[in-house]
């Protein structure tokens, strides 16, 4: 406060607080601070025949509220609805002055807007004179707002092959996964399809939560047409989607014309069918007209070609390859004029033996009889 020049003997000071009647403060004394200290002081200079002087200063006091709490709506919020719904509430308690509670949306402060949004609040006054604030957010939702906590049906459904299904062999570990994008997450079935309008039920080996099917140690049984329904359990709506599954396999002969006996110079079809995924390429190793045909997942050979030496020498050769492998088989071919030849005399043979057989067995007999004498009797005759 402002003292005049020359009052400096015989003043007094005082300071008092408002508005309590000029109650009185001692200049040592040291209070400790609580929220009723939140007023104006007063500081009073007595200056004798001068007068009273005075100055005022506002002492304000605050208090950081604790950690707000929010409760979210567990329950989550349908799009159909047509009115304002509780989304969550926001708590700060025992602060000073009271707190201030606002709402953001996507980085955006929220305000009241009519039928859109309402932020309800209410202030408590607690015994220690400090404020506990409650706030309330209700807003109506749509479907753009899916990535906060609200419920909305699924309207689209994803069912993707991982590892990527065209590169998928034999023996790979495969997951089916399956996405929807209604919140919360609906149930997921799988099935896969094994006669027309027959499906085998796998939900059982699925992760209906996560919607995701996991394949171990795939086959080539395991290729084929899967899918993936979902059952929003709010409004009973199902989704389904169909993903195709090929297992890569390295090729495999299957059948393969046996030994053949031909003869020189004549024409013959030699066949070599192979099954394998993906398709793969049959090669011979001699020089013809070739002709391939699909059948299911077989896919055949039949080359047309003429005998000659070298043919029935070494044989033919069949190869059928793709990315995951090469088989190969041999084909015999016997030159059926030899082998008919090489028969004649193994019969003559056998048919001399039989003839000498049955001679001696003649010649036994007699002498038996005695039809024949013996050579030592016919030495002594002479």
């Amino acid at each position: 406060a402002h003292v005049p020049s020359g009052a400096f003997m015989g003043w007094q000071r005082r300071c008092v607080r408002e508005p309590s009647h000029g109650e009185r403060l001692d200049a040592s004394q040291k209070d400790e601070v609580t929220v009723q200290d939140a007023r104006t002081f007063v500081c009073q200079v007595e200056a004798g025949s001068h007068g009273v002087h005075e100055n005022r200063t506002q002492l304000q006091v605050y208090k950081v509220p604790e950690a707000p709490e929010i409760k979210a709506n567990q329950g989550g919020i349908s799009v159909q609805s047509t009115g304002v719904s509780e989304i969550a509430q926001c708590i700060s308690k025992n602060g000073f002055p009271p707190p201030n509670i606002t709402w953001h949306k996507n980085g955006e402060q929220l305000e009241p807007e009519e039928k859109v949004v309402k932020i309800p609040a209410t202030l408590t006054r607690e015994s220690s004179g400090l404020y506990t604030v409650s706030s309330a957010l209700l807003a109506h939702v749509t479907r753009e707002d899916r990535n906060s906590v609200y419920h909305y049906p699924a309207q689209h459904v994803k069912l993707k092959v991982m590892p990527s299904a065209a590169l998928v062999k034999e023996g790979d570990d495969v997951k089916l996964v399956c996405e929807a994008d209604g919140n919360p997450a609906p149930v997921f079935s799988f099935y896969k399809r094994e006669l027309e309008n027959s499906w085998q039920d796998l939900t059982s080996l699925a992760d209906t939560n996560s919607g995701v099917l996991n394949l171990h140690g795939v086959n080539k049984s395991s290729s084929g047409l899967y899918r993936c329904q979902t059952l929003d359990l709010d409004d009973m709506e199902q989704l389904e989607k169909d993903v195709e599954l090929f297992v890569n396999w390295k090729p495999r002969i299957v059948a393969i014309s046996s030994p053949l006996y031909v003869r020189q110079d004549e024409v013959v079809n030699l066949t070599c069918k192979a099954i394998a995924f993906p398709r793969p390429s049959v090669q011979w190793n001699i020089n013809g007209t070739a002709h391939e045909y699909v059948e299911n997942q077989h896919v055949a050979s039949n080359l047309t070609v003429r005998v000659n030496h070298d043919l029935l020498r070494a044989g033919a050769m069949c190869r059928v390859s793709n990315a995951l492998g090469v088989s190969e088989k041999h084909i015999q071919l016997l030159d059926q004029q030899t082998t008919e030849s090489k028969g004649v005399i193994i019969v003559a043979i056998i048919v001399c033996i039989l003839v000498v057989a049955v001679l001696g067995s003649v010649i036994y007999f007699l002498h038996k009889k005695g039809k024949i004498p013996c050579g030592r009797a016919g030495k002594q005759d002479m």
